[in-house]
């Protein structure tokens, strides 16, 4: 991967899919299912508009230090998480441009299916709804730096944050 690529191959996204060692800790990028996560419709057909707590498909979102055990944060009863919906019109792309909310986890369930991580609803939940044995997939390591990578620009709108300076030029409303 090049490094103005933001986005692995396909081959190299995932470190599995499907079936995964219940023993292994959950970490940050995780997909897990059936998880209670504020769902809110997108196309505006329910009324009213509101968030419902539905169980579903969810990411990790939590630093490392936060959900590893042993770790300073593992003592908090809550994980940070998104959660994770089907492209049903197929608006995402793989190319970096636009809806930077959403990190894309192409076939994630099927083969030629695209899902994404949901940026806009991040969710707090007690730690005991991740339950290992509902993880369908897992993020490699190049994987894991491109979620780090289009969180870090949903959240600051900058596309690199690869130095001090970088971080300096962030616009701030104090400055």
């Amino acid at each position: 991967m090049d490094k103005d690529s933001w986005f692995p191959p396909l081959d190299r996204l995932y470190a599995t899919r499907g079936s995964i060692d219940t023993q292994r800790e959950l970490f940050q990028g995780d997909v897990l299912t059936d998880v209670p996560c504020p769902r809110y419709p997108l196309r505006g057909d329910e009324d009213p508009v509101g968030p419902r707590a539905r169980r579903g498909p969810v990411m990790v979102l939590g630093h490392p230090c936060e959900t590893s055990p042993g770790e300073k944060g593992d003592q908090l009863p809550w994980r940070l998480i998104c959660p994770v919906a089907e492209d049903h019109d197929r608006r995402l792309t793989l190319d970096g441009e636009g809806h930077y909310y959403a990190f894309p986890l192409p076939s994630l369930v099927e083969r030629e299916d695209l899902w994404f991580a949901d940026f806009r609803y991040l969710a707090t939940i007690d730690a005991g709804h991740l339950d290992p044995s509902n993880r369908i997939a897992a993020l490699s390591e190049i994987g894991w730096h491109a979620l780090q990578r289009r969180l870090a620009h949903f959240l600051t709108d900058r596309d690199q944050i690869d130095s001090p300076e970088a971080i300096n030029e962030i616009p701030h409303p104090l400055r």
